[in-house]
């Protein structure tokens, strides 16, 4: 068990290592977009092609991004209920809103619910809000990270928000392999295709690749938080561990959707990494959204495993 965690710890040391190198900033966004470009498309390729889809399946991921997108509206009324400066709100918004589905998601999904669980988890990730996360996240931090000293008239920056979120939506590889996934499944592949072998390559490099982002992203300074900003800070993890997965069970009874396992494990997932990533972007309180990714990691990921062993 400690052996499959291993890979994701020295990965997180090789991160920390290489951010304070002068080419650090050049290596994030490289690994960064070759994430994006490259595996997160094969992973979608994986998943799509080799899940036996019907009408149960449909209804049980359609339950779990309802209770998502419940879950984003929660966290912006705990942080706009705790928040006191526009950057504050992002950075707890964050916290609680966007799980880490890809990086930590995968692997664990794969440890504990094996191929299967690894298929879904993907699909999770991949049609998560219908609209990527990342896309929801990086307009939201548009609006409240603007630093112009002469802001731009509303309609202005209405214009600029929807401008953005339409280049992310149209400049999105992982969404148009899911389009053309879907298009295929739909039309010419009604069975499903084994690929055992790259569903273990998926779950074995996605983790270490997010931890070594992760190293070379988080922020090595400002760790002194005061007792306000911390309690803070625990109470929109709380929102992304405890309130998301009930989110989802309070769907799955009104509408009598059986849920698999794994699709709960998803709801618990730590903080997403490229919260981070985004909130140093848009100075969004990136040391805040350090403290809820940290905390949330270590409570979910130790959660999980010691789950997975005791069962």
């Amino acid at each position: 068990m400690l052996l499959d965690l291993l890979p994701l710890l020295l990965a997180a040391l090789v991160g920390l290592h290489l951010q304070g190198r002068t080419n650090g900033e050049r290596l994030r966004a490289r690994l960064w977009q070759a994430n994006y470009v490259l595996v997160l498309p094969v992973a979608a390729c994986y998943a799509f092609l080799s899940i036996d889809v019907d009408s149960r399946l449909v209804a049980a991921v359609a339950c779990s991004l309802t209770a998502w997108w419940l879950t984003v509206g929660v966290s912006f009324l705990y942080a706009r209920a705790v928040s006191t400066t526009p950057p504050m709100l992002g950075a707890l918004t964050f916290i609680g809103a966007f799980p880490n589905t890809g990086f930590i998601g995968y692997p664990l999904a794969h440890l504990a619910f094996g191929a299967d669980g690894l298929r879904l988890a993907v699909i999770y990730d991949q049609v998560n809000l219908v609209v990527p996360s990342i896309v929801v996240a990086t307009v939201f931090a548009r609006v409240l990270g603007e630093r112009d000293d002469s802001p731009p008239v509303a309609g202005e920056q209405q214009r600029s928000t929807f401008a953005i979120a339409r280049r992310q939506v149209l400049l999105s590889p992982p969404l148009w392999t899911v389009i053309v996934l879907i298009a295929l499944r739909a039309t010419v592949l009604h069975e499903p295709i084994q690929l055992d072998t790259l569903g273990t390559v998926v779950g074995g490099i996605v983790g270490p690749i997010g931890f070594l982002l992760l190293g070379l992203s988080i922020p090595l300074h400002g760790f002194d938080h005061d007792r306000r900003e911390a309690a803070a800070t625990i109470g929109a993890s709380a929102v992304r561990l405890l309130v998301a997965p009930l989110l989802v069970a309070a769907m799955a009874l009104a509408t009598g959707t059986h849920v698999p396992g794994v699709l709960y494990l998803c709801a618990a997932l730590p903080t997403a990494f490229h919260a981070l990533v985004i909130a140093r972007l848009y100075d969004l309180e990136p040391a805040v959204v350090r403290l809820g990714v940290v905390t949330t990691t270590v409570t979910s990921v130790t959660a999980i495993v010691a789950w997975v062993a005791l069962r």
